[in-house]
């Protein structure tokens, strides 16, 4: 080993400094700042794309704020198990957009007795099909004819097919019913609002005097929950009151509720929080990551304005990162290319440049199929195969550390695998920093997926590799280290990915406790690792200093 790479290896093993409470209330400061006004940014977006806001609509959202404008404490899970028991009436709030959203509700599911009867009332579906529905229920129709029938488009503002097949799964498994409760998706505009809150009530009702026994399960656009809204409706139409109150109300990331836990420091640490006696809201995903959803969403109907606005809002993420980890990048964002999945013709200019292998070709085309994101130093250019918050922002972390370093390379294999978790460590990082409550699996989820029989054998794998990581990092004896490292590219990357994302998962909450401080994690943005043990002693350098950071509970 050289002497630079040992004087280098010294220098990283220095213990590093606790932010003083001043640093911590700064960075937070900033944060906060950077966060409120890229909503207000977003939010001029949305109005200035968004036509057609009638008095009755402003009157409805009105409603609607005022509902989720404050919060009583916050709660926890068992909690929130509790208060689902003791009712037979759920209304669920969706953000249409956000995928995050559905799955949360996918989640409440799952937490229900697999025994209780339940019905689903879902949005997404028009009452009109109900017999579509209930032959899909029973496997008469399978789900391409299924999909047919309803009239499902790819892009709608109802969510994604790949989320609700995972709800209807889990309804057939445990044998639940599940019922439209939609009018014609035809003129159900923001003005019909009232009128679609009638429909669904009817269906409601109507099933709650069929099914007494079954808990109803409401899933509907986060306005229609209001207890003004929808649950007054659906009182009116049942006449009385249900035996078990009038039904629970959970809404999902309300912004002013996030930022009065942010305000106080909450914010990461707060997955649950009580409004009322039968109001509770989720806290799962940041005001500005909701809003980038539906500006996604609405910018995929010009591919011209797709692209621009995907440009627009990568160099935005960069600003953004700049002026949190304080860096100096000067020009760099001039040369840099944007491409996506709209246009694949990138691929054809990296072929003619002569200095990408076939392998790098082919490994290429690998990552776009899988819809993955990554940043290609040599060609400075981004690929997102993915338009939201998290990928660009990533990617955009990823650029300012080429700019910073130059990432060389290191020849030496057991390097390269901690130079790459290095990197992915960083890009999470930054990713974190504007979408706080990203989630990346730790190590329990993969002893799990270890010894599952249900997995395929690709995850084992991965799995397995990833749990005897853990065992040696946390020193105990591990036969076949060296097998981790010569895994082959597909396992080595995957690998190299998940114990990079959980170490900047880590690196964000020991940033935001103190652990340590910014001006240390900073330096990672600049960190050299072509040296012999460079990169393999500065993974084990931070990975050491941040082993014992919690990682908030999540709903």
């Amino acid at each position: 080993m050289t002497v630079k790479a040992q004087k280098q290896r010294s220098k990283h093993l220095r213990p590093l400094q606790k932010a003083s409470e001043s640093e911590q209330v700064s960075l937070r400061q900033e944060v906060i700042r950077l966060h409120q006004e890229v909503f207000r940014r977003n939010q001029r977006r949305i109005n200035e794309s968004v036509y057609g806001y009638s008095a009755e609509f402003l009157s409805y959202q009105s409603t609607y704020e005022n509902a989720v404008s404050a919060y009583d404490e916050r709660a926890t899970t068992e909690e929130l198990d509790k208060a689902l028991t003791n009712t037979n009436l759920i209304y669920f709030g969706d953000y249409h957009t956000l995928t995050q959203a559905q799955r949360s509700y996918l989640r409440m599911l799952r937490r229900l007795p697999p025994n209780r009867p339940v019905t689903l009332a879902l949005e997404f579906l028009p009452g009109k099909y109900q017999k579509d529905i209930d032959q899909f229920m029973v496997d008469e129709i399978n789900e391409a004819q299924f999909l047919d029938a309803i009239g499902y488009e790819a892009k709608n503002m109802f969510g994604t097919w790949d989320v609700y097949s995972e709800i209807f799964e889990l309804a057939k498994e445990r044998d639940y019913r599940v019922i439209g409760i939609d009018t014609l998706r035809k003129g159900s505009g923001p003005g019909s609002l009232k009128r679609r809150d009638v429909y669904a009530a009817k269906r409601i009702a109507r099933e709650y005097r069929t099914n007494p026994e079954h808990l109803i399960a409401v899933f509907i656009g986060e306005m229609h929950v209001a207890p003004t809204h929808l649950p007054k409706v659906v009182l009116d139409e049942i006449g009385q009151m249900p035996e078990q109150g009038p039904g629970l109300i959970i809404y999902q990331n309300a912004h002013q509720i996030y930022w009065d836990l942010q305000a106080q420091g909450l914010e990461h640490e707060t997955v649950l929080v009580r409004i009322s006696k039968y109001e509770y809201c989720i806290i799962n995903t940041p005001p500005i990551v909701c809003q980038q959803s539906f500006l996604n969403w609405l910018e995929m109907d010009d591919i011209t304005q797709s692209i621009d606005a995907v440009e627009e809002n990568f160099k935005h993420y960069v600003g953004l990162l700049v002026k949190i980890f304080n860096l100096d990048i000067g020009d760099a964002l001039s040369n840099i290319e944007i491409a996506t999945v709209v246009d694949l013709s990138f691929l054809k200019r990296l072929q003619r440049r002569g200095d990408f292998s076939k392998d790098d070709m082919l490994q290429i085309k690998k990552q776009i199929l899988g819809s993955e994101s990554y940043y290609i130093p040599r060609a400075n250019m981004v690929y997102l195969g993915n338009l939201s918050m998290n990928h660009a922002s990533e990617e955009a972390t990823h650029f300012l550390r080429h700019v910073m370093s130059g990432c060389q390379e290191p020849l030496n294999l057991v390097d390269a695998f901690y130079a790459r978790a290095l990197e992915e460590a960083v890009g999470f990082l930054g990713s974190k920093m504007l979408n706080h409550k990203r989630k990346c699996p730790h190590v329990p989820f993969f002893v799990k997926q270890s010894r599952s029989r249900s997995a395929s054998q690709a995850n084992k794998d991965l799995a397995r590799g990833v749990v005897k990581h853990d065992k040696m990092m946390r020193g105990e004896k591990v036969r076949g280290m060296q097998s981790i490292y010569e895994s082959g590219p597909e396992l080595f990357n995957q690998i190299t990915h998940v114990i990079g994302y959980q170490l900047g998962d880590r690196l964000f909450y020991a940033l935001m406790d103190g652990t340590v401080q910014m001006s240390n994690v900073r330096e990672l943005f600049f960190e050299h690792f072509e040296e012999e043990g460079t990169a393999l002693t500065t993974y084990l350098h931070w990975a050491l200093q941040v082993r014992n950071v919690e990682i908030p509970e999540r709903l």
